[in-house]
């Protein structure tokens, strides 16, 4: 499909918005599961609605075969190279992190979901689930934090607590507990797939255990419990049969018998294909175009598990699509990956390292002062935060964009970092046309924010420009 432009107020993405962006060169969204939901795609200077694109307002495209529109907020893009400018975008679903709520005593998934719909300010999001849960929902301990966090980003979370796999559709937040399909079909390692590396490490895989468990018996004396030897009846890809011993003292409170280890570690075995490399597999359309199997590959989706074989290894297993690459130019994927994906919601929003994401976060020092805010955490992690505003003329010009005559600099951190951090900047201009944003800053220091050129596609004079800048890093 065509890509459509929408006003950054637009809600039901029904109509052609602003305009079709047609002279689009490429757009791709990317998908994990519970992961990153984001696009990419470039336009030329020349294009016909160049001027109206801009960071705030909302790209709508196709994710998959089912040719449902979805919206991505447009929030960064990069001096253009050989007239083409390449531009950032994120799903809706991110506006999440944006909408503070807290509350205590949630003891169900449903009243999870009701505590979110507090959110401050109002929260538009629709919350669904085909679940029903009594767990208690540890992340509401009354602590304020982004519903976006809520969901996946700190310990105890919806994910956390209740499981399941999330599904984004426009303003409706979908909790499944099982996303996808098992598809009926098997694809070949070695015919229609990407190597799956023969030098794969076999460290970490085998395929029969000796569960334990280690406590105490109320006197501060060790007791430990040990389970027989466990064959998984998996066949190593080394071919030979590893046998390796597996600490289960945090899957049981209390003391187990040997029997309930024994049965918890065939049960983990063959849930997480312990014989297989922990990888992901890639397959790669680009190599398919011919293959029969394509037709099938085309019909499956985030989340479907799909039978891989491996012939030389006389192995046959599940696995599940937990990325996916859609070209929605030309309506079909460009690259899946099947196997175990780990990141986090979390991580998938780039701040993988903030505390306050995880492990309940408390700080241990907190202040302001004429260079921004900042937090200091127990394990030595820091969060520097910067509003800078300023009036700037954007005339100097640089390949068919306008920029500031000289790199704009923001001055100092809050706080002082022991290296320099990790650096995320956006910006915001004043008028109608101004599309202003920092597309990198330059010599971050532990004390300096650094400096950035300041970018429109316009030539402006006198704008009001504010860029809001996080530092991560330690303070020790």
């Amino acid at each position: 499909m065509i890509p459509i432009l929408y006003e950054a107020t637009e809600t039901a993405f029904t109509t052609n918005g602003i305009c079709r962006l047609s002279d689009c060169i490429s757009c791709v969204v990317t998908e994990e599961r519970n992961g990153i939901y984001e696009c990419d795609f470039e336009y030329p200077i020349t294009g016909a609605y160049y001027s109206e694109i801009r960071c705030g307002r909302i790209i709508g495209c196709t994710h998959d075969d089912s040719g449902g529109i979805q919206p991505f907020d447009i929030v960064a893009y990069s001096r253009p190279i050989g007239g083409v400018v390449s531009f950032h975008a994120v799903h809706i679903s991110y506006r999440q992190l944006e909408m503070v709520a807290s509350g205590t005593g949630i003891n169900s998934l449903a009243d999870a979901f009701s505590l979110l719909r507090t959110a401050s300010p109002s929260n538009p999001f629709i919350y669904e689930t085909d679940m029903a849960s009594d767990n208690y929902f540890a992340a509401a301990d009354g602590i304020p934090r982004s519903v976006r966090q809520m969901l996946g980003g700190v310990k105890g979370s919806i994910i956390d607590s209740y499981g399941g796999e999330f599904e984004w559709d426009k303003f409706t937040v979908r909790l499944w507990e099982k996303r996808g399909e098992n598809k009926e079909f098997t694809i070949r390692y070695g015919l229609n797939m990407v190597d799956f590396q023969e030098d794969a490490d076999y460290l970490g895989t085998y395929t029969s255990a000796i569960p334990y468990w280690v406590g105490d018996d109320g006197t501060g004396k060790q007791v430990v419990v040990k389970g027989s030897r466990v064959d998984s009846g998996l066949t190593s890809m080394s071919g030979r049969n590893i046998c390796v011993p597996v600490d289960l003292t945090d899957k049981f409170e209390e003391k187990p018998t040997a029997t309930q280890l024994q049965s918890f570690i065939s049960d983990k075995m063959q849930a997480d294909a312990v014989n297989l490399p922990d990888q992901n597999i890639s397959v790669d359309f680009v190599r398919l175009e011919e293959n029969e199997i394509m037709s099938e590959l085309y019909k499956c989706r985030l989340c479907d598990s799909i039978q891989v074989v491996f012939p030389r290894y006389g192995i046959q297993k599940w696995f599940k699509i937990v990325r996916t690459e859609f070209d929605t130019l030309k309506g079909r994927y460009q690259k899946m990956e099947l196997g175990k994906l780990s990141t986090s919601l979390s991580e998938a929003m780039g701040i993988s390292n903030n505390d306050l994401l995880k492990e309940g976060g408390a700080t241990i020092e907190h202040g302001d002062n004429s260079y921004g805010s900042y937090w200091k955490f127990p394990d030595g992690l820091l969060i520097c935060t910067k509003k800078w505003s300023g009036t700037v003329t954007m005339a100097t010009s640089y390949g068919g964009h306008y920029e500031t005559a000289d790199a704009v600099s923001f001055g100092n951190w809050a706080y002082n970092f022991v290296s320099a951090p990790t650096v995320t900047a956006s910006c915001g201009g004043s008028g109608s046309t101004v599309m202003a944003i920092v597309e990198k800053i330059y010599g971050t220091s532990t004390s300096a924010v650094g400096s950035s050129y300041l970018m429109s596609p316009t030539s402006r004079t006198s704008v009001s420009v504010t860029v809001n800048i996080i530092g991560i890093g330690q303070w020790k």
